[in-house]
């Protein structure tokens, strides 16, 4: 059945063209502030963009040469029509890199909607008003693309679906707190990214199978080391199979395409849209939000829950807002008892043999 999560991703261009030639809207969304339960709850599909193209001269003509090599292959993906499937682009303004992505998406592709959500810097109320404000415009200019109003009961159906795929993934990372894991960190990946491009309703009745049938932890120990990955964008699983391959499991994460997609749940309130936006503002933080409290809270539970041995944290090249916070997310998870590995790398799969070295090293210091 893993072979089913894996093809949903391999083959998302062509499986999402054949849903838009059979009458269904698509909307691409980038960054984890943009509520999916809105645009679902209009009858959208809502695909979080990612990329693909590792050569990216297209997108290097719109782009300022030290913008990250994430966003860039993103656009070329765009640029070369991969993504011509899309009717609209979300993304909330978290750096200088998707703003600017936005903006050229919105100039050059054209699609028929687009919307950038005005996220804050920090959490309080006063912030929380401002995000309730801008997810309520959001919803509108979704309505009014689509010609529907959107019911307070249709977002609340679509928080019960969305909040059963948080509940099915944290399932299946549970399975890797048992002293052998019965899936990999590379395999969980996997599954989240098949989460991310699926109807929900479709992915959860997938996973469900997957939990029945996948064999349950076994009683002996792995003794490799128990490693967590936090930091930037990261949705290649090879990235992971790398490290694993080195003689480390990989148990844990602290990523936007991990467990910070889905960890928190939607609590219902009378005001579905409130209930969003103070999940969504409130869910394990990127370093886009200060203080950092929830952040070093989802960051121990991580260690303590998985019981990580040491991290790994990954930096794509000239990504500002995780390479500011690397010293203070070494120096926190110092106070834990955590080593750390510091990697700067591009979002395509370069330089892997002096990675991999590096892996190894580290691995090699721990075992001492």
């Amino acid at each position: 059945m893993m072979e089913r999560f894996r093809e949903a991703y391999v083959n998302r261009y062509r499986n999402l063209k054949g849903r838009q030639g059979q009458g269904q809207k698509i909307i691409g969304w980038m960054c984890l502030y943009v509520p999916e339960e809105i645009l679902a709850s209009a009858g959208i599909l809502p695909v979080r963009v990612m990329g693909g193209a590792e050569r990216t001269p297209l997108a290097d003509a719109h782009l300022y040469t030290n913008a990250c090599s994430f966003v860039r292959s993103c656009l070329e993906e765009a640029l070369t029509n991969n993504y011509a499937f899309l009717d609209g682009f979300v993304v909330a303004n978290t750096c200088d890199h998707i703003r600017r992505l936005f903006d050229v998406w919105r100039q050059y592709i054209k699609p028929p909607f687009t919307h950038i959500i005005s996220l804050p810097h920090k959490v309080d109320d006063p912030t929380l008003d401002f995000y309730t404000q801008q997810l309520k415009s959001f919803k509108e200019k979704v309505e009014g693309f689509t010609g529907q109003t959107i019911t307070d009961e249709a977002l609340n159906k679509s928080i019960e679906v969305h909040n059963q795929t948080r509940k099915l993934l944290r399932q299946l990372y549970e399975l890797r707190t048992a002293d052998t894991p019965p899936i990999t960190g590379a395999e969980t990946l996997e599954i989240v990214k098949a989460a991310m491009i699926m109807p929900k309703e479709e992915f959860n009745a997938l996973l469900e199978g997957f939990l029945k049938e996948i064999s349950p932890p076994k009683a002996d120990t792995d003794h490799r080391i128990r490693l967590m990955v936090l930091g930037s964008e990261l949705d290649n699983p090879d990235y992971l199979k790398l490290v694993e391959e080195s003689g480390a499991l990989i148990v844990a994460d602290d990523l936007c395409v991990g467990s910070r997609y889905f960890w928190n749940p939607v609590v219902p309130e009378q005001d579905p849209i409130r209930a969003l936006a103070r999940r969504y503002l409130t869910n394990a933080p990127c370093p886009r939000i200060r203080p950092d409290t929830n952040r070093k809270r989802h960051l121990k539970e991580m260690v303590e829950r998985f019981r990580v041995a040491g991290a790994i944290y990954e930096t794509i090249k000239f990504c500002d807002i995780y390479g500011v916070y690397y010293p203070m997310a070494k120096a926190y998870l110092a106070e834990l008892g955590l080593p750390i590995l510091g990697l700067d790398r591009e979002y395509s799969m370069a330089g892997m043999g002096q990675m991999k070295t590096r892996v190894q090293a580290f691995l090699e210091s721990l075992e001492g």
